[in-house]
């Protein structure tokens, strides 16, 4: 696998070298690129960068969105299956259906079918009866079309991500196919033992260490000071870290950082209430398996 970072390094150095080069009394030019046209190359790795890592973002947070959708259903079609096995008892044909109920899915295909099965005993025990106030049929029907839609919303941005990941990485094998050109190129032409071929050969970078997987993340020395949240992130590997907030009263996790190098994250300016975290580490290789879930509680508002 073909590691951004290091490709756009050696290309910045290959750039800035053929700029050096070209000044006298050395006066060397290569022939197949232009120090223009390294700054449109280097620029335009950068954007596929960003639009990866925007892209990236986008499928997280409808990933999450659609998790929290199923998390919903599995929590009310627990509900039903224990309230209506109470509700039921004195009528064996109704309490055999909710008796029939299965709420320990582990996937999200396992927990969409067991909120259909609870929907679809509902219906037919009695469409009319309500778990709790305002809780009807009704909301764990509509409840499963709102996943259905998060989880096309989902497939969609997955495949955005997908697309943008496959540019980033063609762009990358490009520009590292001009440095690697460039390189054997110039070392050609000034062997070493020359000032300008040692030059060449100690400014340029030819290889990389290739990075290892990344471990899991963990979050410590979490803080509240007011509305001002404060926490470390490290994983093993993380060159890296993702942080994801659910704020109170917010359905789903949200990215509020992606891709940043620093392993120390602060928000200020929060509401009062219980705020959610989660940190996913990266480097090269891809990304580690997200941190267990920290707490933060904000009891005192952050001054205005």
């Amino acid at each position: 696998m073909i590691s951004i970072e290091f490709t756009r390094a050696r290309a910045q150095a290959t750039r800035d070298t053929q700029a050096s080069l070209a000044a006298a009394p050395t006066s060397w030019t290569w022939s197949q690129k232009t120090v223009i046209q390294w700054d449109a190359e280097i620029a335009s790795l950068d954007q596929f960068v960003a639009d990866e890592s925007a892209k990236r973002t986008q499928w997280r947070n409808a990933a999450e969105s659609w998790q929290a959708a199923l998390d919903g259903i599995q929590a009310l079609t627990r509900q039903v299956a224990s309230i209506g096995r109470i509700h039921f008892r004195n009528d064996a044909v109704k309490l055999a259906l909710f008796e029939a109920l299965r709420t320990d899915a582990r996937d999200r295909a396992g927990v969409y079918e067991q909120g259909l099965a609870a929907r679809d005993g509902w219906q037919e025990a009695d469409p009319a009866w309500t778990v709790s106030a305002g809780v009807s049929v009704g909301t764990l029907s509509s409840a499963l079309t709102d996943a259905l839609a998060k989880q096309a919303a989902h497939s969609a941005k997955f495949t955005a991500w997908r697309r943008a990941a496959a540019a980033l990485t063609n762009t990358a094998q490009q520009v590292d196919a001009d440095c690697v050109a460039w390189y054997a190129e110039s070392t050609r032409r000034f062997p070493e033992g020359t000032s300008d071929g040692d030059f060449i050969r100690s400014t340029v970078p030819r290889t990389t260490r290739s990075e290892s997987a990344v471990g899991q993340a963990e979050i410590s020395n979490l803080s509240v000071n007011a509305g001002t949240i404060q926490f470390d992130a490290a994983a093993t590997g993380a060159t890296r870290f993702t942080y994801l907030q659910q704020a109170p009263g917010s359905p789903a996790f949200v990215v509020v950082q992606a891709d940043s190098p620093e392993s120390s994250f602060t928000l200020m300016g929060q509401p009062v209430g219980v705020h959610r975290f989660k940190v996913v580490g990266s480097n090269s290789n891809g990304s580690g398996p997200e941190s267990a879930v920290a707490e933060a509680t904000v009891s005192i508002a952050a001054a205005a």
